[in-house]
C-alpha cells in the first residue's frame, strides 16, 4: 500500500496523536544546524539533500537539552537519552509556509504512546557512513548521533554509554516504491 504523502523531501505527517508540546525554547543549533556538514553517516545520507534546510527537521528527535530548552536529540551524553518527541514542522519552516519555530522561539513537537506518524527522515548509513540501515516492520527506533530516528540501538558511536531510549516502533518499513516510514511512539 502505498502513502498519498508528497514527493519525499523532508516531510513528516501525524496520522493519528496524542499531545502536540511546545514547552521550551528552542535553542540556537535548533534552527542553525547544518544537517548536511558533519559526520560520515550525515553526510552520505541519502535521505538528505542539498536542499535539506538547516536546523531541527521534521521527523526528528527533540531532546530537552536545558533549563526549558528543546533542541536537536544529538550524539552527546549531555543530552542523548533526553529525547521527548518528533518534530512536527522543519523548525525554520520552508519557502510559503508559515516559520512558527522562528516566529514564536519554539519548536511544535509530538509525543506520547500511540502517535502514529509517517516520515522520510531517517538514517541511510550505519554511523560509520558505509554500511546501509534496512528497516522492516516491528524494528525498534532510537535516535541517531544525528537526532534521526535508526533501528540501530544507542545515540552515539561509543557503544559504552549504553543510551537506549526506545522512541518508537516501525509499523511500515520504507521501500524502494515508498519512501515514507510510519512509526508509532513510546515515548
Amino acid at each position: 500500500m502505498g502513502s498519498n504523502l508528497p514527493v519525499p523531501n523532508t516531510h513528516c505527517e501525524t496520522l493519528y496523536r496524542q499531545t502536540y508540546n511546545t514547552y521550551g525554547a528552542i535553542t540556537s543549533v535548533g534552527l542553525t544546524q547544518d544537517n548536511r556538514v558533519g559526520n560520515d553517516q550525515k553526510k552520505n545520507n541519502t535521505r538528505l539533500n542539498t536542499n535539506t534546510n538547516k536546523g531541527i527537521l521534521a521527523g526528528s528527535v527533540v531532546a530537552t537539552v536545558g533549563d526549558q530548552q528543546i533542541g536537536p536529540c544529538a550524539g552527546d551524553t549531555t543530552n542523548a537519552d533526553k529525547a521527548v518527541g518528533i518534530a512536527v514542522n522543519d523548525a525554520v519552516g520552508n519557502p510559503f509556509e508559515s516559520s512558527s519555530a522562528v516566529g514564536s522561539g519554539k519548536v511544535v513537537y509530538m509525543h506520547g504512546s500511540g502517535t502514529v506518524f509517517s516520515t522520510d527522515i531517517y538514517e541511510t548509513k550505519q554511523t560509520d557512513g558505509t554500511a546501509a540501515v534496512t528497516y522492516t516492520y516491528g524494528d525498534l527506533l532510537y535516535a541517531s548521533q544525528n537526532g534521526i530516528l535508526t533501528n540501530s540501538s544507542g545515540v552515539a558511536t561509543d557503544a559504552t554509554w549504553g543510551v537506549t531510549t526506545i522512541l518508537g516502533i516501525v509499523l511500515k518499513a520504507p521501500s524502494s516504491s515508498d519512501a515514507y516510514m510510519t512509526v508509532q511512539m513510546r515515548i
